[in-house]
């Protein structure tokens, strides 16, 4: 027994420094892996911001706070001209807006693809200046990655004390949507290979923001008390600049062209309202929102597939048509060009 207890003696002296070196060696390989896993983090990160992609989200992200600050009134005229005038001539968001370009508002968090979402197409020039000019923005950009989509979160407030005519046209048809513009916390932005392809109205609300209520009428156009149309934002005169020798032909292009398409119950489906569930909504009952479709009308006046179910059956009225939409395309682009806007499609 006494050599028995001698040898289990000598046994646990050998295993004592055993495990302690087998627990060192543990140690050793866990601090190893865990700095490897950081060191790996921090160049992920560091990659990730030196991406000119990267850079160039936050660069959009901060031209389009600096051009639109929040102001104490949100029923600043001056302020909200301002704005419009400094994003109609923003050259990185000309620069990098594909055309068309796609807005609407996302239907739940974290959804990014704007495929899921509905949307309403536009021209750059139009969006920029008509829509994203009734938002005010404060902070900085948020960037984050998103698979190949690099998403942009720009905090806004909404101007929602504006006069009923310096909306794009009257959202409040809808209480959802009205709500939705002014309980929505920031405007994301979608950039896909160096294109801003589209931007929504963020799922995020505050119910606590301060609501106006207004009326609907039923009408999407109409004229003031002084016999001026509106929306008056929705008018060429609005959109383009005072120099522009194209505005007075692209809007008498567009007054020939949008009586026919009245007879033939064109804004029927080519209205705010939706009626047919477009997806993305493509809008012909504004001068300045027609201009997104210019290009596509003719096409589809040729092809017989608008008006729906198989186009106008009289050749003769079917031509005029076309050379209508033709004539108001070939204006549309002039005043474009003129103010260095792109004329052809990103999807070309």
């Amino acid at each position: 027994m006494p050599s028995l207890r001698k040898f289990y003696s000598r046994c646990l002296r050998w295993a004592a420094p055993t495990r302690f070196v087998l627990l060192s060696i543990v140690v050793a390989i866990a601090l190893l892996i865990s700095i490897t896993q950081a060191l790996n983090t921090k160049n992920t990160v560091s990659a990730q911001e030196a991406s000119p992609d990267i850079e160039l989200a936050k660069k959009v992200g901060k031209e389009i706070i600096a051009a639109c600050p929040v102001v104490s009134n949100a029923k600043n005229l001056a302020a909200f001209n301002s704005c419009a005038d400094k994003l109609a001539k923003l050259t990185i968001l000309r620069e990098t807006m594909n055309v068309p370009f796609l807005w609407g508002a996302q239907n739940k968090v974290a959804n990014y693809n704007l495929k899921d979402n509905q949307t309403t197409e536009f021209d750059p020039l139009v969006w920029r200046r008509t829509y994203l000019s009734t938002f005010m923005f404060k902070g900085e950009p948020k960037v984050e990655q998103v698979n190949n989509l690099i998403v942009i979160h720009l905090p806004i407030q909404f101007r929602n004390q504006l006069d009923i005519g310096d909306f794009p046209y009257p959202f409040w048809h809808s209480s959802k949507k009205w709500d939705s513009y002014q309980q929505a916390t920031e405007l994301l932005f979608f950039l896909e290979q160096k294109k801003l392809i589209g931007s929504l109205r963020s799922a995020v609300v505050d119910l606590k923001r301060p609501k106006v209520d207004v009326a609907w009428d039923g009408k999407w156009i109409w004229n003031d008390a002084k016999g001026k149309k509106q929306p008056y934002v929705t008018l060429y005169t609005r959109l383009f600049s005072p120099s522009n020798p194209h505005v007075t032909k692209v809007d008498a292009a567009y007054r020939a062209f949008e009586a026919k398409l009245r007879e033939n119950a064109c804004f029927v489906c080519h209205s705010p309202d939706n009626a047919a569930k477009q997806n993305p909504l493509l809008i012909l009952n504004y001068p300045n929102q027609a201009l997104t479709l210019r290009h596509e009308t003719v096409r589809q006046i040729k092809e017989k597939l608008m008006p729906p179910p198989a186009g106008i059956f009289d050749d003769q009225q079917r031509q005029q048509l076309i050379e209508l939409a033709q004539r108001f395309a070939q204006a549309g682009d002039q005043a474009l060009a003129y103010e260095g806007e792109k004329t052809t499609s990103g999807k070309n």
